[in-house]
């Protein structure tokens, strides 16, 4: 340990520039805690299945620190087990920009299930972010503290649970402590440049990530490591189209960036096939097909080699291809491959390997394929012999693939760690679906198993156990799996979609034919422009999404107006309109009615000074107005459905900016911003209305809530209602639940509210209301009680700590191109 601190400095001199330096580790095997100095508590060197640093008292608070001063931007990370709580609210916690015994920052892990991120500074301590968490003596628990540029994020073994900003301080050691808490410290680790993307867009809250574009490789195959930043295949190079096995071979072979576009069926001679370095190979179509062979990506295998040569095959893509009739394996990666991305393809009967990943092999992403009914389906790892190649290696993420029936292999692991294996669909499988062997570490997350008896395992055959974090998986009609050990969170962005929700999403985008490649074929029908069955509205998203969309007058013809009547007129049309708005605008009446299937769509600069009323109505859009000077409401939705309100600017009035009440359903509140205004944005009539129970389901996302006081949402009734990604300045407070509601309020901005968040307000009773990865500057405590209903549709959230930046530059009217 102690030459380990003494090493850091020289550590970070030769990394610079490198993927991820380690300052410090720790596994206390050596026996002694050279380097750590002590404050209060009784620590010592002890065993507990290994070595760990043993704090045994529970009648005081204590700590231990090491490491350097200038350390600024790292990630701290400890295994943690609480042995004992000596009362209801004790901690084990490790900590980070340590200046003293009394100041710092730290993560802490609480006996009353929770865990906080929190500043000691003096001895007086304050709450940056808390969330809930279940919490045991006698478990360990992975901690991780993060600390970059005024950005702290806290992990519970590997999920981001807490998230803060604070400027208090830029740099400091790190450490570990409990209070009134003896605990059990083991394999602490500071690394920086290799902890999860500064962005921070890792979530493990129900969102899911659309199916990737051309060239945009996600996962491992994104990571920027051994002289390769992300995979883009043959981006650059020129792109040819093939039909014959001949000009197929030729063209993969071929020196340099080239896109191999695959049309029809081609069957090769077999077995395997080389692929050259920064290559594309992607199916035209729905039907392109390889038969008869497969896909070799890597050198010529060679034991003497156990480290990346310069000359590894690298920076190749293939998708949108199907595959059969493979007599060897349908594509294998071998010899320190590195930064491949396998996607979108379709396997379905071989003799071997559907995708197999080995000898030393790494930041490989295998993502939205379909294994159909194949046996050995996903090997990583050659064999139990092979450490010298793997160990250290064979890191790749499976996410959002279907395994279908397939037998074992879904994959099984020798050695790789960080394998990441998330949102995929397992039904009918044989054997097993995952294991883990031969030390690997891998994440299973997310992953939907249906009439799966093993789901995953340690150990398989005669190799030995490997470790397996296991989270968030849904099991129907199957076993529980089996999971031990710890594994480091992965470095990249990621997002992770319920499991309840995997099967649904995985089986109708999995496989090739899933993707816009065009079709070769010129005799198949391309959509016809006029077809009058209008698609859903472009960047919508939330509930407007349900109950059959909201497109408002998609299908209709397109009108502008530059006066208050003829625009008041064109809104109670009958039939669907696009209502352009031009210049600045009084419509007769204090609330205008908008009848159903409209949009309206403010040009550059349009202002309205009077409301809309859209009451009784269906799929109504509103986007890009400024309303300034109301007498009633800018906005009044009540008894409609399927309404998005966006990018519009609430400039003061009267009443309420955007109400939405009396049984109104199905509505997004998105990217609006309001000022010089108090009542912003009402939802639920009163406390009588009980008729809004069932109803009132709305989202409020990346809206700009700009020095207005109060209702943003004030909710009644409505359940569940998602308020995420917003920012709020200068308020009285930001979100109330009352009357029984449910609300999600997640990885928004308060910044200078006097409270955040609140359960019940004024003659109201309380609601539900969940509270979590948000960020508080120079704000109150949030407050928080019950459960809220899961949120049922797709949606990407922002890291809190980037929200004030993407709103301010992002939301109210003006902002988008009409």
């Amino acid at each position: 340990m102690g030459a380990g601190v003494a090493a850091a400095t020289l550590l970070l001199g030769m990394m610079t520039g490198a993927h991820a330096a380690t300052l410090l580790s720790d596994d206390f095997e050596d026996g002694n805690a050279s380097g750590w100095s002590t404050n209060g508590g009784s620590w010592s060197v002890a065993t507990d299945g290994s070595r760990v640093y043993r704090q045994g008292g529970t009648s005081s608070d204590a700590r231990a620190v090491t490491g350097t001063a200038s350390w600024t931007d790292y990630a701290v990370q400890a295994r943690v087990k609480p042995t004992a709580f000596n009362g209801s609210n004790r901690f084990a916690a490790v900590l980070a920009r340590v200046q003293s015994s009394t100041s710092y920052y730290y993560l802490a892990l609480r006996s009353n299930n929770t865990v906080e991120l929190k500043r000691l500074d003096g001895g007086s301590s304050a709450t940056l972010d808390t969330a809930s968490v279940a919490v045991a003596a006698g478990t360990w628990y992975t901690l991780k503290l993060e600390v970059s540029g005024s950005t702290l994020r806290g992990y519970v073994n590997g999920a981001l649970l807490t998230e803060a900003t604070d400027t208090r301080w830029s740099s400091g050691r790190i450490g570990v402590a409990t209070f009134y808490t003896s605990a059990n410290f083991d394999d602490v680790q500071v690394t920086t440049g290799g902890s999860p993307d500064p962005s921070g867009s890792v979530s493990t809250t129900p969102t899911e990530e659309p199916p990737p574009g051309p060239n945009v490789a996600d996962g491992w195959a994104s990571v920027n490591a051994w002289g390769q930043n992300g995979t883009s295949g043959g981006a650059g190079g020129p792109t040819v189209t093939v039909s014959t096995a001949a000009a197929f071979t030729e063209a993969i072979a071929r020196p340099g960036p080239l896109v191999v576009q695959v049309q029809g069926t081609i069957t090769l001679p077999g077995p395997m096939h080389d692929v050259s370095s920064d290559k594309t190979i992607i199916g035209l179509g729905s039907g392109a097909t390889i038969t008869g062979g497969g896909l070799n990506i890597g050198l010529p295998i060679d034991n003497a080699v156990t480290a990346p040569p310069a000359n590894a095959v690298n920076n190749v893509i293939i998708r949108n291809l199907r595959f059969s009739g493979w007599p060897d394996d349908a594509i294998n990666v071998q010899m320190f491959s590195h930064h491949i991305w396998i996607d979108h393809n379709t396997w379905t009967t071989g003799s071997d390997g559907g995708v197999d990943i080995k000898r030393g092999s790494s930041y490989v992403t295998v993502s939205y394929n379909h294994a159909d009914g194949t046996d050995k389906n996903m090997l990583l790892g050659h064999d139990d012999n092979n450490a010298a190649q793997d160990v250290g290696r064979l890191k790749v993420s499976y996410h959002h693939n279907w395994f279908d029936a397939t037998r074992q292999r879904n994959p099984r692991v020798r050695f790789g760690d960080q394998v990441h294996v998330y949102n995929n669909h397992y039904n009918d499988t044989g054997d097993y679906g995952i294991a883990s062997t031969e030390d690997a570490g891998v994440i299973v997350e997310g992953n939907s198993f249906e009439n799966v008896d093993d789901p995953y395992h340690l150990g398989e055959a005669s190799s030995g156990p490997g470790r397996i974090v296991a989270r968030d998986n849904c099991f129907v009609n199957s076993g529980a799996g089996q999971a031990g050990g710890s594994v480091t969170p992965v470095p990249y962005a990621y997002t992770l979609l319920p499991c309840a929700r995997v099967k649904a999403a995985v089986t109708t985008q999995a496989g090739a034919g899933r993707i816009g490649v065009p079709d070769p074929d010129p005799t198949t029908p391309t959509p016809d422009p006029t077809d009058p069955d209008p698609q859903p509205a472009p960047g919508l998203v939330g509930w407007a999404t349900q109950n059959g969309g909201t497109t408002g007058g998609a299908g209709g013809q397109t009108v502008t107006v530059s006066d208050g009547q003829t625009l008041a007129d064109a809104l109670e049309s009958s039939s669907p309109l696009i209502i352009r708005v031009r210049g600045t605008l009084t419509m007769p009446d204090k609330m205008n009615d908008v009848r159903s299937n409209k949009t309206v769509l403010g040009e550059s600069g349009a202002v309205l000074d009077n409301g809309l009323n859209i009451s009784g109505a269906r799929n109504v859009i509103v986007r890009n107005l400024t309303f300034r000077g109301w007498d009633d409401d800018a906005i009044n939705v009540q008894g409609s459905t399927n309404v998005w309100l966006d990018h519009n600017t609430f400039d003061g009035g009267y009443d309420g900016a955007l109400d939405i009440k009396r049984e109104s359903d199905f509505v997004t509140v998105s990217w609006n911003r309001v000022q010089n205004h108090t009542k912003s944005m009402l939802l639920g009539h009163d406390d009588g209305h009980t008729a809004d129970r069932g109803k009132l389901r709305v989202t409020y996302h990346h809206n700009w809530f700009d020095g207005s006081k109060e209702r943003h949402p004030r909710v009644r009734f409505g359940d569940p209602v998602h308020v995420f990604n917003n920012y709020y300045n200068g308020a009285d407070y930001g979100v109330a639940s009352t009357m029984g509601a449910g609300v999600l309020v997640e990885s928004n901005y308060f910044e200078n509210v006097t409270r955040p968040t609140a359960v019940g307000y004024a003659e109201s009773g309380p609601g539900d209301l969940v509270q979590r990865d948000n960020v508080f500057v120079g704000s109150g405590a949030p407050e928080s009680a019950g459960d809220v209903a899961a949120i049922p549709y797709e949606y990407t959230r922002d890291a809190a700590s980037g929200v004030k930046a993407s709103v301010t530059a992002g939301a109210g009217a003006g902002r988008i191109t009409v």
